[in-house]
């Protein structure tokens, strides 16, 4: 329940230090998405139940402060069309992101760390490119410029060089709050003689 309890409060924290983090100019506006990153190394140590509840906080959370309604010239006051992305988009997003870390969930568990890694940065660059499409849907026309494909391809690289160190303190976190993240065949049983069995 401790574990839970911190992973929580660090999750939320996320959204806080996001507000500090620029973009990186030199990288096509790409900046390293500290709540995305988070949300899916939280995936990878929590069952499939939990990691739909984080889905569901940090989505709403998410869209709750980046919703942006459309304001057409002629409305009245207070009065607003559909945004380009819906609110709640960034819950499916994280929902379908999250099951696809779920996947790898096994290999994290038994310390493998090279597949979960790839796949958190690889689920970084598909949730940008779905929000793209649906944007680019809402707006008539699908134009994928060459800038777009390099700033997927930063985000994903700068999520993949984050990661470890949230797997890493995720791991720390497992044990010191006794919240089993390993499953019980990664470790190794010794004998009275010290020989593996």
């Amino acid at each position: 329940m401790k574990f839970f309890i911190f992973v929580t409060v660090a999750f939320l924290a996320s959204f806080i230090v996001q507000e500090f983090i620029p973009a990186f100019e030199w990288a096509y506006l790409s900046r390293i998405l500290l709540v995305h990153i988070t949300f899916l190394a939280i995936a990878a140590a929590v069952p499939f139940p939990a990691m739909l509840l984080y889905a569901l906080i940090g989505g709403f959370t998410w869209d709750a402060r980046h919703h942006i309604p459309i304001y057409p010239p002629e409305a009245t006051a207070g009065i607003f069309i559909q945004a380009e992305l819906p609110f709640g988009f960034t819950i499916f997003i994280f929902g379908l992101t999250g099951a696809l870390i779920q996947g790898v969930r096994p290999l994290f568990r038994k310390g493998r760390w090279e597949l979960p890694v790839l796949m958190i940065g690889i689920c970084t660059s598909l949730g940008l490119l779905l929000e793209y499409l649906v944007i680019s849907f809402h707006r008539g026309g699908l134009d994928i410029p060459v800038e777009l494909w390099w700033k997927l391809l930063m985000s994903g690289l700068f999520s993949a060089l984050v990661s470890p160190f949230l797997l890493l303190l995720l791991s720390r976190l497992g044990a010191r709050f006794r919240y089993r993240l390993r499953s019980k065949n990664s470790y190794r049983r010794h004998n009275y003689d010290g020989d593996a069995i």
